[in-house]
């Protein structure tokens, strides 16, 4: 089972020379949560929360042309159905 944690300063400090951890809370963006929940801040972090952002559905993030989503390993996945549950609720 995966437990998901809401993103607070606390579990966002790890990255907090990457930015500004107040300001990325006040973000309406799924950004916070994929952090908050173990994935690193990197380029394919940033384009993961992008494509979620930018979508009007989960059908169309799992079958994005700019990320192979089903590529992820089944605990990525998990997480990610984990979040959009709470994101999306």
């Amino acid at each position: 089972m995966t437990t998901i944690v809401h993103p607070s300063i606390e579990n966002l400090q790890q990255f907090s020379d990457s930015f500004d951890i107040e300001k990325l809370l006040q973000s309406e963006g799924i950004l916070p949560w994929l952090l908050a929940n173990g994935w690193n801040y990197d380029d394919q972090c940033c384009l993961i929360a992008n494509i979620i952002d930018e979508s009007t559905s989960l059908d169309e993030v799992w079958d994005s042309k700019e990320f192979d989503f089903k590529a992820l390993p089944d605990e990525d996945k998990e997480k990610l159905h984990q979040i959009f549950e709470h994101f999306y609720l």
